[in-house]
């Protein structure tokens, strides 16, 4: 395999610098990065003063906030000092926390003396903590699926873009959400098959916390974090649909009309969304007389309802087909709340699509299904 690179600096990165350290693997930081005039000019022995000391914790908390920011790697803090009193620092700064597992190393430079025992720890640390498997793991596919596909399509023409752009625009689309989309699905299907370590993922010892699993399966279906002027099939939002009516219940309500009929206008305000209303169900209804069956790991759901869990802070959520209700964008912008994803919003645009073409059939008497003494 190809040998990894890497760059020593002796100072921190500037501002300008960070944009192009998005795809690092790890990054290594001295806790105390003096500046080249006072290390070629202070001798052993002479402790800096608190003043300068602080100047110092300040750009590294600076530095540390901002590749969180820039991109998704590890980083190993090695120190002379107590680690403790470093972790306490990072603690102060939201950058480390004691109940998750995180993303930053500290260690004592004399626990780390010599090459091998160095890039052991690096290596230990990093069997631990699987999301950084998975991302470099993530990272080779798709580096290769993204030259593939644009070799492809610049062999094509030169010209790709601006053809899809001008085909866009005579549909009267957002071009820019469309031609993402393109990019997006052939990255996709070009991806090979994955194949990861089992050893590196799978749990040994101790369960999984509740709230863990939650958080998980609902970053794994559900987005907060939206352009405020992307308009998207699965919106889900809170709140009520007139504000001036003081009898009207805040409620949930998720967006079911297709994507294709979502396309921004000169009055985007006036784009009608199709939405479904809401309500959250507690747990205490589950597998209940009367309540929601949930049968392996299913909700067993009736014609008229569909039901997701793990929404909005860990929620179940019914919503029901008998109550949908045409409404304009400008009246719920302000009330999103996320959007839920494929292929959960795909699920339930299809089902609804049964409710509305369903046929009545005529009830079974329950005796003959359920009396043994009946039915012989």
């Amino acid at each position: 395999p190809p040998r990894s690179t890497l760059f020593p600096y002796t100072t921190l990165f500037r501002s300008m610098t960070f944009r192009h350290f998005n795809e690092i693997s790890f990054i290594l930081l001295d806790w105390n990065l003096l500046p080249e005039d006072i290390t070629s000019s202070t001798l052993d022995g002479i402790i800096l003063p608190q003043t300068a000391r602080d100047s110092l914790i300040e750009e590294n908390i600076a530095f540390l906030t901002k590749m969180k920011e820039v991109c998704f790697a590890p980083i190993f803090i090695f120190t002379n000092e107590d680690k403790n009193e470093v972790i306490n620092v990072l603690k102060h700064a939201g950058l480390y926390q004691d109940d998750k597992p995180n993303y930053i190393l500290v260690k004592n430079k004399k626990e780390l003396i010599g090459r091998t025992k160095l890039f052991k720890e690096i290596q230990r640390w990093a069997l631990k903590t699987p999301s950084i498997y998975v991302l470099k793991k993530w990272e080779k596919q798709y580096k290769t699926a993204k030259n593939s596909l644009f070799h492809d399509l610049y062999d094509s023409s030169s010209n790709w873009p601006k053809i899809l752009w001008d085909s866009f625009a005579e549909d009267g689309v957002n071009m820019s959400l469309e031609l993402g989309e393109i990019i997006t699905r052939n990255l996709y299907t070009r991806m090979s098959p994955f194949s990861f370590d089992e050893s590196a993922l799978k749990k040994r010892g101790a369960k999984f916390q509740d709230d863990e699993v939650l958080r998980v399966l609902e970053g794994e279906r559900f987005m907060k974090m939206l352009d405020p002027n992307d308009i998207g099939t699965g919106d889900l939002f809170y709140g009520k649909i007139n504000d001036n009516n003081p009898d009207e219940q805040e409620a949930y309500w998720l967006n079911i009309r297709a994507q294709c009929d979502l396309v921004h206008s000169n009055k985007p305000n006036g784009i009608e969304l199709y939405c479904l209303k809401g309500k959250p169900r507690s747990k205490s209804d589950v597998n209940k007389k009367n309540g929601i069956p949930f049968i392996e790991g299913q909700f067993i759901e009736k014609v008229n309802n569909a039901i997701v869990g793990c929404l909005d802070n860990g929620k179940i959520i019914e919503f029901s087909f008998r109550d949908l209700k045409p409404v304009k964008w400008g009246q719920m912008k302000n009330k999103r709340i996320g959007r839920l994803l494929s292929p959960y919003i795909t699920r339930i645009q299809e089902r609804y699509a049964l409710y509305l073409k369903r046929q009545g059939l005529s009830r079974t008497p329950e005796i003959v299904i359920l009396d043994n003494t009946r039915c012989n």
